[in-house]
């Protein structure tokens, strides 16, 4: 079995082809050099010097492997410095991506100072996307880890995740809407249409099974059920009177809209996802951090 000790040992008497300088080299006697030389021959089957009292020469064997090891270590030392460059930049670096509508300033904030804390060189970005654009980056490993609703949550094999924390869900109505008077509750709409935005990588039947299990869920009975594209276009349908939509109090839609807001009882879990084939450890912490900080 060949072993690195031995090829260095090797690259140095063929550059030296000096036993007493190589054994310096090595910070070893020039007996164990002569031991790994021969051990090397051995293992390769080919003399790679001849040595006499005055001189120590290279076999053609020796100049063939001196030339294939002396190519293996330059492009060794080359991947060993890529792959150092790589890990540094991955352990100094984290990518969170988070609905854009959610408002989490305040819990990544903290959870970030904690990590900051931790590794002060840490170099974070933070990007908010639409949910199927959030999901796809995630899908492409773009994003280290996403912040997003259970109800969305990414699908497949070696993805991990973690509740960060529950938030009230709330039934979103048009101030125009008739049955929005003084008094009115749930129970007031739940004839009327509803809005549900699609999910990423669905098709319309699977959104329609969505929306009917959580109409299901909250005893609603709507006229007809409305899918829109994505997050942004359910909210504007509901702003155009369209229909009704649940959310949640964490959405920047829901805190400055213009739209009536009413309990509905339930809550939604907000979680965080990632990969745990994941090497860098920041991600995990973050996690945990993030969840800590939520309270």
């Amino acid at each position: 079995m060949i072993n690195e000790t031995s090829i260095r040992c090797f690259l140095s008497l063929a550059r030296t082809l000096n036993f007493t300088e190589t054994a310096r080299q090595m910070y070893m006697t020039q007996q164990s050099v002569s031991k790994y030389i021969a051990k090397l021959e051995e293992d390769l089957g080919f003399k790679l010097f001849n040595r006499t009292h005055h001189y120590t020469v290279l076999t053609r064997a020796g100049e063939n492997y001196y030339r294939f090891f002396s190519e293996f270590d330059e492009k060794f030392g080359d991947v060993t410095e890529q792959t150092r460059r790589y890990y540094s930049n991955m352990y100094n670096s984290l990518r969170i991506g988070y609905l854009e509508w959610l408002e989490l300033s305040s819990v990544i904030g903290s959870a970030l100072r904690r990590l900051k804390a931790e590794s002060p060189d840490l170099r974070f970005t933070g990007e908010k996307h639409p949910q199927q654009e959030l999901i796809e980056l995630f899908y492409d490993r773009k994003l280290d880890l996403i912040i997003t609703y259970n109800e969305f949550a990414p699908k497949g094999v070696g993805i991990k995740k973690l509740k960060v924390l529950n938030t009230p869900l709330v039934l979103l109505v048009s101030p125009d809407n008739p049955r929005a008077k003084q008094g009115a509750t749930v129970e007031d709409f739940k004839s009327e249409p509803f809005i549900k935005a699609a999910a990423s990588h669905e098709t319309l039947s699977e959104s329609k099974a969505r929306a009917r299990k959580q109409c299901r869920e909250l005893g609603f009975t709507p006229s007809e059920l409305i899918i829109s594209p994505n997050l942004e276009s359910a909210y504007m349908a509901t702003e155009l009177g369209q229909g009704v939509l649940v959310s949640t109090m964490l959405s920047r839609m829901s805190l400055h809209s213009q739209l009536l807001s009413y309990p509905v009882g339930q809550d939604e879990e907000l979680q965080c996802f990632w990969y745990e084939d994941h090497e860098n450890p920041a991600v995990t912490a973050f996690a945990s951090y993030l969840k800590t900080a939520a309270g």
